[in-house]
């Protein structure tokens, strides 16, 4: 199936133009999502699986110039015109792909504006040159049409996306579906940044961009790795009863492991998240040396505040907890959550620097956590 698959893609390619161009097929190192085949100026990008249990999924979105002709036999594809100028972002972590290009001043659009960490953009929303236009099934369509994108970058948690992403194409609105957050580990989602770049004609850029990131973040795990001991970190805090923990194969429990950290619950073949009680939790917890990702926590206080039993886990007795909150807004927006998954090296550093005090000679004051005081 996948032979002819390839075959009928070749045919196709082959009678796009009266020339027959050399193909280009990216092979990504890391991400599984997402697939690039360029063939002269046009490209065709895949994205697989967009959700939560999706399966057999494929979006496929055709990139061609806005100063060329669409081909009759793309005629009933989805056609993005490229480069884009003016895009609506429904996810922070686009921001962080493009702010990583330099392309923050392309947002004209953003869902939940005041979570925005960006100072570029916030400036921009104050000016009234960014616009808020509203969350998933509550878009504000009329909004969005008087913005005139040339690209809305979506995303979705579950198959109800299919229905707004109907609406938009509907209304001939150019929209893609952005699907890193499923990519299990760091390297993989910070490699969507040359699937974004592929709707601005920023190929070469994001390549070069996403080359250091892989070698300095190669080169903070292999000094991790000569760590002689390895703590047992717990993570998470519980909401109504229920303590979501990441599985063992999740982008979470890598990150924790590259940076030389026994995950409590490492053994876990899933890489979703699953719920423990707090009392399982806290029974396992006498083996735990870290506690790390404790929500909106700015304090130990704050977390037997929740519940008292707290107060017996290891790590908090220690005074080893450690927040990923540092940049966490007056509003509610966290940094983390908009420039992290672009940047899984300065997330490695931090935590290396937590599980491993003085390894690392370049050592700095962590970026994206904090150890939270009393």
């Amino acid at each position: 199936m996948k032979l002819k698959y390839i075959f009928i893609a070749f045919l196709f390619f082959s009678c796009v133009g009266k020339k027959v161009h050399e193909k280009h097929v990216t092979s990504n190192q890391f991400a599984k999502g997402f697939h690039i085949e360029k063939n002269g100026k046009i490209s065709r990008v895949d994205v697989f699986n967009p959700w939560e249990n999706a399966s057999g999924f494929r979006y496929s979105y055709w990139l061609v110039p806005k100063n060329m002709n669409i081909p009759d036999s793309l005629a009933a594809e989805r056609i993005i015109r490229t480069p884009a100028e003016r895009v609506i972002c429904l996810s922070t972590t686009h921001i962080g792909f493009l702010q990583k290009l330099g392309l923050e001043d392309r947002i004209v659009g953003v869902s939940g504006k005041q979570y925005i960490s960006n100072e570029k953009i916030r400036a921009n929303i104050e000016a009234g040159k960014v616009h808020d236009v509203g969350y998933d099934q509550n878009l504000n369509y009329e909004l969005i049409l008087n913005l005139k994108p040339d690209l809305v970058m979506a995303y979705g948690v579950d198959s109800e996306i299919a229905s707004y992403l109907s609406k938009l194409k509907d209304l001939n609105i150019p929209v893609v579906i952005n699907a890193e957050y499923l990519e299990e580990t760091p390297l993989g989602r910070a490699e969507w940044l040359n699937f974004v770049a592929a709707f601005f004609n920023r190929e070469e850029d994001a390549e070069r961009i996403f080359s250091e990131t892989v070698g300095t973040y190669q080169q903070l795990k292999q000094k991790a790795l000569t760590a002689t001991e390895r703590p047992v970190v717990i993570t998470g805090i519980p909401y109504k009863e229920n303590w979501w923990v990441p599985g063992g194969k999740s982008y979470m429990a890598n990150l924790i492991a590259d940076a030389g950290g026994h995950y409590l619950w490492g053994e876990n073949d899933q890489r979703e998240s699953y719920v423990l009680s707090p009392e399982n939790v806290i029974s396992q917890s006498v083996a735990a040396d870290i506690w790390i990702n404790c929500g909106y926590s700015e304090s130990l206080k704050s977390i037997t505040d929740l519940d008292e039993r707290f107060k017996i886990i290891k790590p908090l007795r220690e005074k080893m907890v450690f927040n990923d909150n540092k940049r966490l807004q007056s509003n509610g927006g966290n940094d983390v959550w908009e420039t992290g998954v672009a940047n899984p090296e300065v997330i490695l550093k931090d935590l290396i620097q937590v599980f491993h005090p003085g390894i690392l000679k370049e050592a700095s004051s962590l970026y994206y956590y904090q150890k939270l005081p009393e």
